[in-house]
């Protein structure tokens, strides 16, 4: 198919003066079409030719492109992803039966609140990325019948949330046979968005600027127009007035023609009185009244149909189409629209028009359009247009833009137009907040005073406790949450002597959801965890009746799991929680649950949560949702012995990071895939990972800041750097006591300490430690805490005790989920026991370990258990290889998805790749395994 809505070769025009641009788009366009991903953009000042190039180019492409897709970006602006459904438009994917056209097959759907012309009726806030990722595998989808073109015009007046896709399109558009090409007008005051300059720096993206045409070929532009041979002098003259601009040299042939004039030498007194600024100028001046009153309206209003425009002029649509005739025979009007031939005419026509009759105008047209029921966008684009303080209509025209802009995930557009409507009211606590909720992604700091300023102006305490909520999310991604704790205390504490002992149901709920998020904020930073403790010291559970008891559960788990509270409480809590699956505030309960419940070593409904948590997530387009999902999910698999599935999901999480930025701001994605590295036996790989971790205050958080340290001290052990592992260690101990942190398998700095000093002879320091430990230990009361704990027990204590401790653990451990913990244990029980002189007794039990080490995929205990072995003297009963370990933990997740029948399309939707990507990978783990295709894969791997 062949689409085309925006800039149209102009009949009877010669595009002068530019074979060797129209070579170039021509040669970037066949490259497109071999799947290399191509973008131009084509710059230049007004009337230079950008537009009519491009036509041109468009017009010469028919044998290569498949898809065409044009559109053209206004400079009154227009709606969020304004362009985007200009693009898309012409393919009718929202008109009924088409949820069934294959073009909006999986993620593609995602799309669907963009192309919508009007906002679905109670429909809410859709995520950015979704809404970004869905337009990618709909440009995909149409790319899959061959090359597609996407034209935009005048570029520098692109909606951002359309331009922001484009830069994200095209980041990820290196496998497909797609071309972009861009116009952008240039100059003193013409607008030049920060985006244009990034896309012009990607690599697939030539950046033309188009220079003014020679003399030669403005003699051949009148030689064409007049039919004969222009005098030297008068071309030479008309090339010096315009400039060698191609539009101000047709407005010179259309004046002479208009009057008669040939181009003869004694025509060149009058290009002189003409001059270069006056030549778009004439034919306007010439016209009645009337039809410049239909000018104006259309300079305002193009592309609108003659009633609108008729009644935005105060007439009638008869005499408004006479005078549109009148300008179109003029050539100030577009062969196929009610829209300006060139932006230069509008402008010259709002130049001239009087600024307080602009305004008004401006006016009656968002009043028109309002009035006649079209998308609230459309009116909110005029509206922006207005100076001073918007009336009381125009706030709720702008604040249903808003709404339409939130639900095509535009949340910084919905942000600009309810600062416009903030105008009327700056205490208006309704506007303020959804002000703030639109902001939240795009500037949260922002977000955040206008809540405190929301808050300030309400004294209900019923009233205060949304802002609050959305104060305390709001703060959890910009590290702001002692504020926030600080805010939700004093809320809490009206709500408590509002509602006093015997509340009613629904106060009770308000009073439980403010519990749930002083939780949240407190447990963020180290700081406010021990006032946290005191208020929850005493407090009884809820029953978890409602889904406000299960938040608040959620959350006391997550408290009794830092406190180090028996493992089966928190469990049980925890437990309750996932079952009903209710839970909200943003998915940090269901993370909170998952948590406790791992660590209490109740792993099946955790990994069943998170699993769950994910797939929403990937369907949904939710990239942030998914790295925090993948990351913690990680962890769980790492903890139950499966380093190559902990290693998929970690370097998923990481790779999210990576590909969208967010690497500065978070912390668990590397920590996770550092520690499953080390067990991949890649320290060095895993201590640049952690050398990338640049985020501020890290050491004031409760989770993140320790796991990071024990990931250090894992990659400075690994790499036989013990005393600088047992410094990381320690900071992790003094951290731990400074929050008052007592659970011992959060961040287990004594396990690993005890080795450590055991190793470098320091065994006394050792069992001290573990002196003070073991309350701890007994208090959570896992298996695997036990066996932990009897096995540092053993590498601390010499002879025969030692080996009678090592074996104990051992048993201890047989019976838990920590087979990493375990194969450690024969390990280090088979040496003791080859140190004693019992051969057959260590060789068993190094099997075992090598066993355990070629299940767990754990490459670091094997390449110390490997030698061990043969040292005292034993053989393997079979091998140890497994083809999967040859994988990389991204390539593990490709194969997963690729045995599960998941085609390269469907597997780069899920993980967020490129399908390029995809069949790199999957060329990469044919030739590591060595078989040919998809159909050997699951026989390959049939015993992994």
């Amino acid at each position: 198919m062949t689409a085309r809505s925006g800039p149209q070769f102009e009949p009877g025009t010669e595009l002068a003066g530019r074979d060797w641009e129209l070579s170039l788009l021509a040669d970037r366009a066949r490259s497109a079409a071999l799947g290399e991903g191509q973008a131009v953009l084509l710059r230049g000042p007004a009337g230079i030719g950008k537009t009519q190039l491009v036509s041109a180019a468009l017009a010469g492409l028919g044998s290569v492109a498949r898809t065409v897709l044009t559109a053209k970006c206004p400079e009154r602006g227009s709606a969020a992803y304004g362009t985007v459904r200009e693009l898309f438009d012409p393919l009718r994917l929202t008109e009924d039966g088409a949820e069934d056209s294959p073009l909006l097959s999986g993620s593609a759907r995602l799309a669907l609140p963009v192309l919508r012309p009007d906002r679905e009726e109670g429909a809410g806030p859709t995520d950015t990325y979704a809404v970004m990722h869905g337009l990618h595998w709909l440009t995909a989808g149409l790319s899959a019948d061959g090359l597609v073109v996407l034209a935009i015009d005048d570029v520098q007046w692109c909606d951002e949330t359309s331009l922001r896709w484009l830069a994200f399109l095209l980041r990820r558009a290196e496998d497909l046979p797609l071309m972009v090409v861009m116009t952008q007008r240039t100059g003193h005051d013409e607008p030049r968005p920060e985006l244009l300059d990034e896309i012009g720096d990607l690599l697939g993206c030539v950046t033309l600027d188009l220079p003014p045409l020679p003399a030669e070929a403005v003699a051949g532009m009148l030689r064409s127009a007049f039919g004969t041979e222009p005098d030297p002098a008068f071309a030479h003259k008309c090339h010096e007035i315009t400039g060698g601009n191609p539009f101000l040299v047709r407005r010179v042939v259309t004046r002479l023609r208009g009057d008669h004039v040939p181009p003869g030498a004694e025509q060149v007194a009058l290009l002189d009185e003409l001059g270069r600024d006056a030549v778009a100028r004439t034919l306007l001046d010439r016209l009645p009244e009337d039809a410049y009153a239909v000018a104006k309206a259309i300079a305002v209003l193009g592309g609108e149909s003659v009633e609108m425009i008729a009644a935005l002029a105060g007439t009638q649509p008869g005499p408004a189409g006479a005078a549109v005739e009148a300008l179109r025979a003029g050539e100030l009007l577009a062969g196929d629209r009610l829209d300006y031939a060139h932006d230069l005419l509008r402008g010259a026509v709002l130049d001239a028009t009087a600024a307080e009759e602009e305004i008004a105008l401006r006016e009656r047209a968002a009043r028109l359009l309002n009035d006649s029921g079209r998308p609230a966008e459309d009116a909110a684009v005029q509206l922006m247009l207005l100076p001073g303080e918007p009336a009381p209509w125009m706030v709720g025209a702008l604040r249903a833009a808003a709404a339409s802009a939130e639900h095509r995930g535009a949340p910084a557009v919905a942000a600009h137009y309810l600062s416009q409507a903030l105008k009327h009211d700056p205490d208006d606590v309704a506007l303020l907040t959804e002000s703030a909720r639109a902001r939240a992604q795009t500037d949260p700091w922002t977000a955040l005073e206008q809540l405190e300023r929301a808050l300030a102006l309400v004294p209900d305490p019923r009233a205060r406790v949304p802002l609050a909520v959305q104060y305390a999310l709001t703060s959890l991604g910009v590290q702001n949450s002692l504020r926030a704790f600080a805010l939700v205390s004093e809320v809490l504490e009206a709500i408590e002597a509002e509602v006093g002992e015997d509340p009613t149901p629904a106060d009770r709920a308000l009073r439980t959801l403010v519990e749930s998020v002083y939780l949240i904020s407190g447990i963020d930073e180290k700081a406010t965890l021990g006032a946290v403790k005191r208020r929850f010291r005493h407090y009884v559970p809820p029953q978890g009746d409602t889904a406000e008891e299960r938040q608040l559960l959620a959350m006391l788990s997550s408290l009794g799991t830092l406190e180090g509270r028996p493992a089966t409480e928190v469990a049980a809590q925890a437990e309750k929680v996932l079952r009903i699956g209710d839970v909200a505030l943003g998915g940090w309960t269901l993370l909170g649950a998952s948590l406790s419940l791992y660590l209490a070593d109740d792993i099946d409904p955790a990994l069943a949560a998170l699993t769950a948590l994910l797939e929403h997530a990937r369907s949904h387009g939710e990239a942030w949702t998914c790295t925090l999902g993948a990351s913690t999910r990680a962890e769980v698999h790492r903890w139950m012995g499966n380093v190559g599935e902990a290693l998929a999901d970690a370097q998923f999480s990481f790779d999210l990071t990576l590909q969208e930025s967010w690497a500065p701001n978070v912390v668990l994605p590397q920590a996770s895939l550092a520690s499953a590295l080390i067990r991949r036996g890649e320290p060095e790989r895993a201590q640049e990972v952690l050398d990338a971790v640049t985020r501020p205050r890290l050491d004031h958080f409760t989770i993140e800041y320790h796991w990071y340290l024990m990931a250090q001290a894992r990659v400075r052990t690994a790499l036989g750097d013990h005393e600088r592992g047992l410094t990381h260690l320690y900071r992790c101990r003094d951290s731990l006591a400074e929050a008052g942190i007592g659970n011992p398998v959060l961040a287990p700095w004594w396990f690993d300490a005890a080795e450590a000093l055991a190793g470098l002879g320091r065994h006394h320091e050792g069992l001290d430690i573990l002196e003070r430990v073991e309350e701890h230990v007994h208090r959570w009361g896992t298996k695997r805490a036990r066996g932990m704990l009897g096995m540092a027990r053993g590498v601390l204590t010499e002879g025969d005790a030692g080996i009678d401790l090592l074996t104990e653990a051992v048993n201890t451990l047989a019976d838990s989920p920590g087979k990493l913990e375990q194969a450690r244990a024969e390990y280090l029980l088979g040496r003791r026991l080859y140190r004693r002189g019992d051969a057959d007794g260590a060789r068993d039990r190094l099997r075992r370990s090598i066993d355990l080490s070629v299940l767990c995929r754990d490459k670091l205990q094997l390449d110390q258990s490997l030698p061990a072995l043969t040292e005292a003297g034993g053989r393997l009963r079979s091998g140890t290889a497994s083809p999967a370990d040859a994988l990389s933990g991204s390539e593990r997740r490709v194969v997963e998805q690729a045995l599960a029948g998941a085609t390269n399309r469907e597997i780069a939707e899920s993980l967020f790749l490129t399908q390029r990507t995809v069949e790199f990978h999957l060329t990469s783990v044919y030739r590591k395994l060595g078989i040919r295709g998809r159909q050997e894969l699951a026989d390959v791997l049939s015993e992994t």
